[in-house]
């Protein structure tokens, strides 16, 4: 993983050479972070994602919502860890091996967020990108942006900036009822 990183920071370094022209299939391409959940799969932009990581060991949150796994010391940075499956569709990820957490920086906000597995980086030709994707979970949609269609396969474009806007998932403690 650490050689697609690399290689993708010496395309960008190109990109930002005046003397270095693009070839046609860099411009028709997207890349972003492909991960899977729920038996979907998804893709997030690769700006979006700041690391991938193994489950931390975390400390658990009392009287909030139970999609919030607890904090996680990271690097002496404190990573707010979630179950995003459980929190778009009620039912809490099966544990696996694969298991990955995604963490986002986004803003003032470092949150980690528990998918089944991280796919690496995938690269999308433009034209096979729609706008509209027909089969996906009703939970999904306000943080999917279309899809991509590669080898007979919809790749779901999940944008976690849509999720750190949503007040229902920046509010994770559990309203009392009085």
């Amino acid at each position: 993983m650490a050689a697609n990183g690399f290689i993708e920071l010496l395309r960008l370094s190109k990109r930002g050479n005046k003397s270095y022209a693009a070839s046609e299939s860099e411009v028709s391409r997207w890349s972003g972070i492909a991960f899977e959940m729920m038996g979907q799969y998804f893709v997030a932009p690769l700006g979006e994602v700041a690391e991938v990581i193994y489950p931390p060991e975390c400390t658990f949150v009392p009287n909030a919502q139970p999609w919030v796994v607890g904090l996680a010391n990271i690097r002496g940075r404190l990573l707010s860890v979630s179950d995003l499956a459980q929190y778009v569709s009620g039912q809490p990820a099966q544990f696996s091996p694969a298991q990955k957490v995604l963490c986002i920086s986004h803003q003032d906000h470092y949150v980690g967020l528990v998918v089944d597995q991280v796919l690496g980086i995938q690269h999308f030709n433009k034209k096979s990108f729609f706008s509209k994707a027909p089969d996906l979970d009703q939970g999904l949609e306000e943080y999917c942006q279309g899809y991509f269609h590669q080898h007979n396969q919809q790749w779901h474009v999940f944008l976690f900036s849509r999720l750190l806007k949503n007040p229902n998932y920046m509010n994770a403690s559990i309203k009392f009822i009085n």
